[in-house]
């Protein structure tokens, strides 16, 4: 077999460029930091820039196995699996700190701030998913809980400005 790469079907040029950035994540520090960035700017609603909109969901699947990889190299125990954060942090006061500020919110946008930047900082392999998925289910209740009051009161163009929405046109030549 020659070195030549073999094109499949979703091997792309930008996904083989953030492979090479993947691959030279070293650290676990490093390689969580480099995942938070990445979700801050291409995967939320509040995302910076929709260029990786094709493959920002694959790219992240990518950075998030070398986490999980780094973090089980990086903690010994299964204790530090099961309760630590990628960054060191006790996951039961990350998820505390989280379900606290969310219980003191009132406002719905707000609160979908809150959720969102939870998901952006801590969705597994970040924090152990014994914590993430029951933090993620109480923060997600209050969110329902507020968005029910009112939330369509305001025209679709008022709430996607209030919600900072980008609204993406296709071109006439897509199909």
């Amino acid at each position: 077999m020659t070195g030549k790469k073999i094109n499949k079907v979703h091997d792309n040029a930008t996904r083989d460029e953030w492979m090479e950035k993947i691959h030279a994540l070293d650290s676990l520090d490093k390689a969580t930091a480099f995942l938070v960035h990445f979700r801050k700017q291409y995967t939320t609603p509040l995302r910076q820039s929709y260029d990786l909109q094709l493959d920002h969901s694959w790219i992240e699947t990518k950075i998030e196995e070398k986490v999980a990889t780094l973090k089980e190299r990086a903690f010994t125990s299964n204790q530090d699996l099961l309760h630590k954060c990628a960054t060191g942090q006790s996951a039961a006061s990350a998820a505390a700190a989280a379900q606290a500020k969310m219980e003191a919110c009132t406002d719905k946008m707000e609160a979908e701030k809150i959720h969102i930047n939870f998901r952006i900082d801590f969705k597994p392999p970040i924090m152990p998913t014994n914590y993430f998925m029951d933090a993620d289910r109480i923060l997600g209740s209050k969110l329902m809980e507020l968005r029910n009051t009112g939330y369509y009161d305001l025209p679709l163009t008022e709430l996607r400005k209030k919600r900072g929405v980008k609204v993406i046109v296709a071109n006439e030549h897509i199909h």
